[in-house]
């Protein structure tokens, strides 16, 4: 097997030299690499994937994409053997299609733009304090209080964790958020539970807007469907 990996990448060395000496074949050159490379998705999967709950075919075709990048960017490899190189970009591929295909917790909006704007404070502060800000200083800069702070970070993990194991995903992080807890600090002309109550509301109606726009251009037969 390690002579056979060996003679594979020898063949697809040849193959790079071949790119760099031949630029008007580029396109042929390429499409004999990515032939000679398909095994590389195959192995990915096996290798890392094969816990994960989705088809091999599914997961083939998302590492196909990895694959096809490498080949037409391979001066991004940064000196990094073609095989190595392939196989990340495979990997991340298949990453991205499985937590875009698992339902993840779900969250208001409101909630997401709370998190978005507490990252940003902490980036904020990092820079001006030379250091990572204590939650007390997170807590004044975003005239939330500790709690309710705490309760945004909470959903902060389920919102981006999502694990590769089919297994695993099953005990992936749902925690419940006690809304009650996120207050200002500080009295505000315009109190965030306040904002939170109207967040809400119009969420609900977009909710409802979405299920009329979907009646009132689908089909009679999605309609019976939906019944």
């Amino acid at each position: 097997m390690a002579e056979e990996t060996r003679h594979r990448q020898r063949s697809i060395d040849d193959l790079l030299a071949l790119l760099a000496a031949h630029p008007d074949d580029e396109d042929k050159i390429r499409e004999k690499i990515l032939e000679r490379t398909t095994f590389l998705i195959d192995d990915t999967i096996d290798e890392a994937f094969s816990h994960s709950g989705f088809s091999h075919e599914d997961l083939f075709r998302a590492g196909y994409l990895g694959l096809l990048n490498a080949t037409y960017n391979i001066e991004f490899a940064r000196e990094k053997e073609f095989y190595d190189y392939a196989k990340n970009l495979i990997k991340g591929e298949i990453r991205q299609h499985i937590r875009s295909h698992v339902k993840r917790a779900e969250f208001p909006h409101w909630m997401k733009g709370l998190n978005r704007q507490i990252e940003e404070t902490q980036v904020r502060l990092l820079r001006e304090l030379d250091r990572l800000p204590s939650l007390a200083e997170l807590s004044d800069a975003v005239n939330l209080t500790e709690e309710g702070i705490a309760e945004i970070l909470k959903a902060r993990e389920a919102l981006n964790y999502v694990s590769i194991d089919e297994v695993q995903r099953r005990n992936d992080p749902l925690p419940e958020i006690d809304q009650s807890k996120i207050r200002n600090k500080r009295p505000e002309a315009f109190p965030i539970q306040y904002r939170i109550r109207i967040a809400t509301a119009l969420e609900k109606l977009g909710d409802l807007q979405q299920y009329l726009f979907k009646n009132l251009f689908s089909s009679e037969h999605d309609q019976q469907s939906d019944r």
